[in-house]
């Protein structure tokens, strides 16, 4: 309401590091801008009178373009490594006729597949933090 900051979405950011908000600035309660590279971003020093309200979505962003970053959550880096070497060890096996080099193929496929699970059973859940639809915090009283 009072703030010096006239665009706080291009200036002031926020995360979330388990039951943990931050709020962090680049520019300094007057509304200038920090130049030191090292200490660009600190803690945001307004003062919260009326409440704070953090809205966002977690939709991931679309891979339009085989260029283009998957938009996943870090937990789940290798995960998709062991799918693709799945399908790449399955593809293999569908197309070789030497059956030792198609049983290692299949056998690799599956292994990949099981670490595959087993890493989405653990991580999926837990620290999918960028599946779609509207989140909400509710932080502990700031008085």
């Amino acid at each position: 309401m009072a703030s010096n900051i006239n665009y706080p979405d291009s200036s002031a950011l926020w995360f979330i590091e388990g039951d943990k908000l931050s709020l962090i600035t680049n520019v300094d309660s007057s509304g200038s801008g920090r130049t030191t590279a090292r200490k660009q971003w600190k803690a945001i020093s307004e003062a919260v009178t009326d409440g704070l309200l953090l809205h966002f979505y977690g939709d991931p962003n679309k891979v339009r373009t085989i260029n283009d970053d998957i938009d996943l959550d870090n937990s789940l880096h290798k995960s998709i490594v062991d799918y693709v070497k799945k399908c790449l060890y399955m593809d293999k096996a569908g197309s070789i006729l030497e059956p030792g080099v198609v049983q290692t193929a299949m056998q690799m496929s599956a292994m990949h597949e099981k670490n595959f699970k087993d890493s989405v059973a653990r991580y999926g859940m837990k620290k999918r933090n960028k599946t779609g639809g509207t989140r909400a915090i509710v932080p502990s009283n700031f008085r």
